[in-house]
């Protein structure tokens, strides 16, 4: 017995990670992969079961799992990356929302045959456009900045909002009189406004206090972090149920705008989580479905699903952005990402079971056409929303542009030359003279520190992929390559040569912290400028076939290799420790 639940639990695991790596390589969205896994394993193969396999834990651990989301998600959203957008998220998560609400309720009304109570009931959980598909799908895109963080902000603020609105809904419909509605609608909505600003303040206080007075040591960062997430889960569900999601939330947003403690540590820890996690509760859900359920057969359930993506979103978009500073094509944008997710489906399985139980008779239909939606959203989005936004030029999947440490005479140069290829090239430096003269031939160039955050958060990186780093100063190099391993990755992290092999250095940081060498080790900062010097150029060479590549790579040090570009516009930079193929 113990034998098979662990085999089950470490088959979703396993199954939940593979299903990334598989995305990844594949270029489809994970959520779609992780949504056939479940139902694979599940209501086909019926290798696992996961109502049999959690009990009555299953829904308790996916609503902490979800507070842990919405949390990193919290952590994530920072007020001055929103510039001019903040009017619109506002009126997104406000007015939005309630429009969302209105029309969905009446299309499930009218269009599904459901009484007007059980109409109501779907379209206060179908306001939600969750986090747990937006964040995979926004990192998976690179939408540019700007409008990549409106949709961030709307899929996570909604999240909270549409789990409490559709928990108020349900208690007004229950209730057993007008004027009780009226009470309970408005207590609700009081109490979980006080206890979720409240709680989710408080937690975020204590945690700073405790970080910035050193009461923990470096590694319970992370450890304590989540134990004070959970107490204020718990604590804000335990006064007012369901509320614990917006206090976790704001706890998020109040750690990411505070500038009291770094949370760069405690971040990357909880994206790595929410990964396993979103991956997890995926599978999980989508295996407990019965496929003969869900009104695939249904053609009123299509022209509902029709309604939501043609009509419900293009119009509460279009109301909600009068006047704003969003062009058409952020808008369009915006009318794409409209997918529901795990709060939509835990939240309509807990109120479906009990209306079920309670001898309503379209209990049942909520939970379907909830999972309807879900899936069909997720599909429909997740294979068409790349290639809206790449139509709408506002998406960079992989973005070939380089950001460039050291806007030096020979770094200028370089920075023209890959400029004329057609690269997207960024030049960084602290000296205000180089970056003038950069700006004067023609380069994209900013005077910073590079290791500023505030900087870092002033740079438009959409459409960048990879970093070079190549100023005369070793020690900068390899700090920026540091930090900004966490951006680009480390395969797309490089630096310059830091010192002839044979001289010695005082700086000897581990082989982890700096990024891949260009060139080789025998192609220094001093030997290039040299080069330079004496009328050494960048230039082009084009490789036909696999010979002239070889020839070219005989000519030895009269040509040193630097990228190669693919036939597709893939840049494959030469690094001394895996050299490129064509």
């Amino acid at each position: 017995m113990h034998e098979t639940v662990f085999v089950q639990l470490a088959a979703i695991l396993v199954l939940g990670i593979l299903g990334n790596w598989i995305s990844w390589k594949i270029h489809l969205p994970a959520i779609l992969i992780l949504l056939l896994t479940g139902f694979l394993i599940g209501p086909v193969l019926q290798w696992i079961n996961p109502d049999q396999l959690f009990g009555e834990g299953l829904f308790p651990i996916v609503s902490l799992s979800v507070a842990i989301i919405l949390f990193e998600g919290g952590l994530s959203l920072s007020y001055k990356q929103l510039k001019d957008l903040k009017a619109v998220v506002l009126r997104l998560v406000t007015m939005g929302v309630v429009l969302t609400f209105v029309l969905i309720s009446l299309a499930a009304h009218y269009l599904l045959g459901l009484n007007l109570k059980i109409a109501i009931l779907l379209g206060s959980i179908l306001v939600v456009t969750g986090p747990t598909v937006i964040v995979p799908l926004l990192h998976n895109l690179r939408v540019k900045r700007d409008i990549g963080q409106a949709i961030l902000w709307e899929g996570i603020i909604n999240d909270p909002i549409g789990a409490t609105m559709a928990l108020i809904v349900f208690e007004v419909i229950i209730a057993k009189s007008l004027e009780q509605a009226i009470a309970v609608l408005l207590l609700a909505i009081f109490k979980t406004i006080l206890m979720g600003t409240l709680l989710g303040a408080l937690g975020a206080f204590v945690l700073i206090f405790l970080m910035k007075r050193y009461w923990l040591p470096d590694f319970l960062h992370n450890p304590v972090t989540l134990m004070i997430l959970i107490i204020v889960f718990g604590l804000a569900n335990h006064f007012q149920p369901e509320s614990g999601l917006l206090a976790v939330t704001l706890m998020g947003i109040f750690m990411a705008n505070q500038r009291v403690v770094p949370i760069s540590h405690i971040l990357e820890f909880k994206e790595n989580l929410r990964l396993i996690l979103i991956a997890v509760l995926f599978i999980i859900l989508s295996a407990r479905l019965n496929l003969k359920d869900i009104p695939f057969s249904e053609p009123s359930a299509y022209l509902f699903l029709a309604t939501l993506i043609l009509i419900v979103r293009p119009l509460v978009i279009s109301l909600s952005t009068i006047g704003t500073s969003l062009n058409w094509r952020e808008k369009v944008l915006l009318f794409w990402m409209a997918h529901r997710g795990i709060i939509a489906a835990a939240v309509s399985s807990i109120f479906g079971i009990y209306l079920m139980e309670k001898g309503e008779p379209q209990g049942a239909q909520l939970m379907s056409y909830t999972f309807f939606v879900i899936v069909s959203t997720v599909t429909f989005y997740g294979l068409t929303a790349g290639k809206v936004a790449n139509y709408l030029k506002l998406s960079f999947a992989n973005p070939q542009g380089i950001l460039m440490i050291g806007a030096h005479n020979w770094g200028r140069k370089l920075a023209r030359f890959l400029k004329e290829q057609g690269i997207n090239i960024i030049l960084v430096d602290s000296n205000k003279h180089n970056v003038k003269l950069a700006r004067k031939e023609g380069c994209e160039a900013y005077e910073g520190n590079i290791l500023s955050e505030s900087f870092q958060d002033s740079l438009d990186l959409s459409e960048t992929g990879k970093l070079f780093a190549l100023t005369s100063n070793d020690e900068v190099n390899t700090l920026a390559c540091l930090h900004y391993a966490e951006i680009f990755g480390r395969r797309n992290i490089f630096q310059i040569a830091y010192h002839e092999p044979e001289l010695a250095t005082d700086f000897e940081p581990l082989p982890g912290w700096r990024g891949r060498i260009l060139f080789n080790k025998q192609i220094t900062y001093d030997r290039i400028e040299d080069l330079l010097s004496r009328n050494a150029e960048f230039c082009v060479f084009s490789i036909t076939e696999k010979s002239s590549f070889n020839e070219f790579l005989e000519a030895g040090e009269e040509r040193l290799p630097l990228i190669l570009r693919k036939p597709d516009g893939t840049l494959e930079v030469w690094a001394e420790d895996i050299p490129p193929e064509p």
